[in-house]
């Protein structure tokens, strides 16, 4: 058991600013007996994923609706993500959770730069694509469970915490499980990041990256910030994505906020037809479609 490493670790999250990366990524490898809790994402589950559309895109194949296969803009991204280090390309999304049955809200909550700061707005506008991925075989994740916060609102966490101390609460070091278990949490489930502070994801990055490379686990889900974890997140690596994973549909939505007030969230196109190889989405207005 090794509460040393565990207690720097504590004791750094509060000044990562000032730590270097490769610092905690030698902490984690470093740290004994870890704890890797692990949920299935089973067959047959759809995930949802958002891009926002700027200037008036409109996305026309699978490689703008999925992961960033850009080499270009890989190379341009020096910030770290809540498990993505700079220039890697991580698959974000949402899967329903009990208390929000449909991820495409959560998705959109944890992709609109936008929604995070309407209060400044009375009348504003954002269009953005939803796609939606049907799951073609179990994928074994990570899952991060143990926030403080978001135990006390998401049911998801909550029965997946049961079950978990089912597997581990007889054993030696449950003490030391748990606490590992609550500090990668509470890094996933960080709530103080502002803009210019993506410092703050490197111990989330860095564990999650851990584990990514040295298990065959190549996922986490986590509970969802933005939607103050009620929602469901998921990153898987695009290995994972390309494999299990099938491009299924892709929708365009309006949020509109008039005279201070969010007006009711509509569809209006959808590409059913994603054309040959997923690379030429034929959008076609919704109303039309639903005749």
């Amino acid at each position: 058991m090794d509460n040393q490493t565990l207690s720097y670790l504590e004791q750094v999250r509060h000044n990562l600013e000032y730590v270097d990366y490769d610092i905690i990524c030698q902490s984690v490898a470093a740290l004994r007996d870890k704890f890797v809790p692990t949920a299935l994402i089973k067959k047959g589950w759809s995930i949802d994923r958002v891009r926002v559309n700027r200037n008036g895109e409109v996305f026309t194949n699978i490689k703008q609706v999925s992961y960033i296969h850009d080499k270009n803009i890989l190379d341009n991204r020096e910030a770290f993500g809540r498990a993505n280090e700079p220039k890697q390309a991580v698959f974000y999304g949402a899967i329903e959770s009990p208390a929000i049955k449909q991820p495409r809200i959560v998705a959109y909550l944890e992709t609109s730069e936008l929604h995070k700061a309407l209060d400044m707005y009375d009348n504003i506008q954002e269009t953005f694509t939803v796609s939606r991925w049907r799951v073609m075989e179990d994928i074994e994740v990570i899952e991060m469970i143990f926030s403080d916060e978001a135990l006390k609102v998401n049911e998801y966490n909550k029965l997946s915490l049961q079950n978990q101390i089912k597997n581990y609460g007889h054993l030696q070091f449950a003490d030391h499980y748990e606490r590992q278990g609550i500090l990668f949490s509470n890094e996933f489930a960080r709530n103080d990041v502002k803009k210019g502070e993506d410092y703050k994801y490197k111990i989330s990055v860095s564990y999650a990256n851990y584990v990514w490379n040295n298990t065959p686990l190549k996922g986490i889900t986590y509970p969802s910030v933005q939607s103050n974890y009620l929602g469901q997140n998921i990153a898987l690596l695009p290995e994972v994505v390309d494999k299990c994973l099938r491009l299924e549909m892709v929708g365009m939505f309006r949020f509109e906020r008039k005279d201070g007030i969010n007006l009711p969230i509509d569809s209006f196109k959808n590409a059913t037809d994603l054309g040959e190889d997923l690379m030429s989405f034929k959008w076609i207005d919704y109303v039309r479609a639903k005749q």
